[in-house]
């Protein structure tokens, strides 16, 4: 394996409560000056990381709301899922289950799951269901992080076969599974460690940049040996 490709959860991974930590953002910058490139894959709407972040510009893409929507620096932005169906939110409001929306996912507490679910089987909804720690999403069918980046590295001529993916959540199994090699972080989801390939010890970001670091120095090594110094 070549590392070409670094595929980044956002929060819990390399965020603090929504904030990017700064020795990450370095990290990133000094393995793109390699040539690697870098993707944000986040649950979090576009508009509201654009709104945190600000300039999006320090990373190579953003796949966002989980997989559904695909965005670049020169502007150029994909939905890949279909808009959340309107009933389905009326009947959310009716209820008074507080929700977020974005352009293909609906965001809410985990604890509404059930009442969520009986909206959806009532209704006969094409829409799943998904878990982010304490968040709970609901998504199109066939929508997924993977999905959403096999989009955008085609879009850029690049493959997953090339790429380390980092991620700490139950959100973040199937973005470990379709890259080269998968690392969990030690302060995230016991059951994606269990299936990762490597494991980041520490108890935050900061543990992810010396990674990031580390590989980008190892960039010629077989996937096996990376992250074993």
């Amino acid at each position: 394996m070549k590392f070409g490709v670094l595929a980044l959860d956002y929060d819990g991974t390399i965020a603090r409560d929504g904030v990017l930590d700064s020795d990450v953002r370095a990290a990133i910058a000094e393995v793109r000056a390699k040539g690697i490139v870098v993707v944000i894959v986040t649950g979090r709407i576009l508009s509201e990381l654009n709104r945190i972040l600000g300039d999006l510009n320090f990373v190579d893409g953003i796949v966002a709301e989980n997989g559904a929507v695909i965005a670049f620096p020169s502007g150029h932005s994909r939905v890949l899922g279909s808009a959340p169906p309107f009933g389905f939110l009326q009947e959310l409001q009716r209820r008074s289950i507080p929700f977020s929306v974005g352009q293909c996912v609906i965001e809410l507490d985990a604890g509404s799951a059930l009442q969520v679910l009986d909206v959806i089987r009532n209704l006969e909804l094409p829409l799943v269901l998904l878990f982010n720690r304490g968040r709970l999403m609901v998504l199109p069918q066939a929508i997924s992080k993977s999905t959403g980046l096999r989009e955008a590295l085609t879009t850029l001529r690049l493959s997953a076969h090339n790429a380390i993916a980092i991620g700490d959540a139950e959100n973040d199994h199937d973005l470990l599974a379709i890259c080269e090699i998968g690392v969990a972080v030690s302060w995230g989801s016991p059951a994606l460690q269990r299936v990762a390939d490597h494991l980041i010890s520490g108890d935050g970001p900061e543990a992810v940049a010396k990674y990031i670091r580390r590989a980008a120095d190892q960039i010629r090594l077989e996937p096996e040996r990376i992250g074993r110094h």
